[in-house]
């Protein structure tokens, strides 16, 4: 019996393409970094890196000062070349741009290192449950404040930092938490509108949350009704509701250039759609009131010079 020989069907789960370059440059860019530790790894080589900030003209005077023998300074000097971060240029050795780069953040973490303990007491204040992020602010600025290390508005990002998502049930999670939790009003401007979203929409208008919403399609609502119609049958309360806050002239439609959310003037939400079918790409979480503040401000200008109030006429009716 002859043995055929074809092709199989793999098992295995098919592999991004672009998930192994991110992968393989990540890799690369770890090879590098230990490289440039490898290099600054004595006191001889960092004695030596700092010499060459304003250029090391004589090596023989270098040698003395730094009271290094020959082997010591030429041998660490190599791996400062090697690795890029030092260059001969017109018969002297200076930094490279890379170097001075490196230089640069040298310094910032001798300042940290020199200002230890009040870091130790940030890091303790920062896990402090019994204060809010306002008065956890206001007391790091005045630990932090004649370090030179951050200013006002980094404190605010080192404590409510920036978050990336690519993946979709995440970004849909972030979107719902912010709604389910707001206080005061929701700025939403989407692309996206599925049942959970307006779920959690008409319990923030319950809840007498402003809410302005921007659509980027008007058939979206009518889409979106659809399905909640067939979900929500039952529920004749929630489903006056809904059409009670879709009649509301707080809801419009326009072309969106992208997916993005504020709420309470605090929290954002910011999508990065695909270039071609507008499809999601990634998205950003922010907790910074002055990028919210613009978020809003976008929101405002396209509410008011761009947007159309919803035709209630194409909203289907209930039976």
């Amino acid at each position: 019996m002859k043995r055929v020989i074809g092709k199989m069907p793999s098992m295995m789960p098919p592999i991004e393409i672009n998930q192994v370059k991110k992968e393989n440059s990540l890799v690369k860019g770890f090879v590098e970094l230990e490289a440039l530790f490898s290099a600054a790894a004595s006191i001889d080589a960092i004695k030596i890196f700092y010499a060459a900030k304003d250029g090391i003209k004589s090596s023989t005077q270098t040698i003395i000062e730094l009271d290094l023998t020959q082997k010591k300074y030429y041998t660490n000097l190599k791996k400062l070349i090697d690795t890029g971060l030092v260059e001969r240029v017109n018969g002297a050795y200076k930094h490279t741009t890379l170097g001075k780069i490196g230089f640069k953040l040298t310094e910032e973490l001798m300042i940290a290192i020199n200002q230890k303990d009040r870091l130790d007491l940030v890091d303790k204040l920062s896990k402090a449950k019994n204060l809010t992020f306002e008065e956890t602010e206001e007391i790091m600025r005045a630990i932090l404040k004649e370090t030179n290390l951050i200013s006002g508005e980094s404190i605010t990002n080192l404590l409510r930092p920036v978050r990336m998502t690519d993946t979709w049930d995440i970004f849909l999670n972030d979107v719902l938490d912010l709604i389910n939790n707001a206080e005061k009003e929701i700025y939403f401007t989407t692309q996206y509108l599925d049942i959970k979203i307006i779920e959690s929409l008409i319990k923030a208008n319950q809840r007498n949350v402003i809410l302005k919403l921007l659509i980027s399609k008007e058939k979206n609502i009518t889409d979106a009704v659809h399905l909640l119609l067939r979900s929500m049958l039952t529920n004749s309360k929630s489903l006056m509701s809904l059409f009670g806050s879709i009649k509301s002239p707080d809801f419009r439609y326009t072309e969106i250039p992208y997916t993005f959310i504020v709420v309470d003037g605090k929290y954002s939400i910011v999508e990065v759609p695909k270039p071609k079918d507008k499809s999601f790409s990634l998205a950003f979480f922010f907790h910074n009131e002055k990028l919210s503040e613009r978020l809003r401000e976008s929101f405002k200008a396209l509410w008011e010079n761009d947007s159309k109030n919803i035709d209630i006429k194409k909203i289907p009716e209930i039976s």
